[in-house]
């Protein structure tokens, strides 16, 4: 169940099961791409304002969500959706396909959209493309740490990834099994 089609199937089972929920996955079109950065922007300011440098996330917010750097990521494969629900954009998830499983780069969630099982939907759309999802996540989000645990994800790894200028994120890499 690895393949693109594949994909397309879990997302739309998985789409109108959760229709009534209020909300709606859908994979970024070409204009969508334009507004990720402005969407990302203050989301990433404010998940990490107390854990790095505001020159640490502008370097970040620019590695991953700069339309340069978008092309290359989609090159190597990286799926974009984003989540909407009655008011709009209010979510962005970003995975890959690996050999290992699904690698779930980027799960974002507007203030607005939290706490109301969005991130939940979103790990179950990911284990219904592949039974093993992975994650980073820095290790001082908290917030984030208690979603992952909270959903099934264990700690398997720790991850110090450096970026120059003493720009250094620890991360953790957490992976969720799903064997039934």
């Amino acid at each position: 169940m690895h393949c693109a089609l594949c994909i397309q199937k879990s997302l739309a089972f998985f789409t109108r099961a959760v229709y009534n929920s209020g909300m709606d996955w859908k994979k970024f079109e070409e204009q969508d791409f334009a507004k990720l950065y402005d969407f990302m922007r203050p989301l990433w300011h404010d998940t990490y304002k107390e854990i790095l440098s505001t020159e640490h996330i502008d370097f970040l917010i620019d590695k991953y969500f700069s339309p340069l750097h978008i092309t290359a990521f989609r090159k190597q494969g990286y799926r974009y959706y984003k989540l909407e629900n009655e008011n709009g954009l209010c979510g962005v998830l970003v995975f890959v396909l690996r050999e290992t499983g699904v690698f779930m780069d980027k799960l974002y969630l507007a203030p607005t959209a939290r706490g109301k099982g969005y991130a939940t939907a979103a790990f179950a759309l990911m284990s219904s493309v592949h039974p093993t999802v992975t994650l980073n996540v820095n290790q001082a989000n908290a917030r984030a740490l208690r979603c992952y645990q909270k959903n099934g994800f264990q700690i398997i790894a720790e991850d110090k990834i450096t970026f120059g200028d003493n720009m250094v994120n620890v991360d953790y890499i957490m992976q969720k099994k799903n064997l039934g």
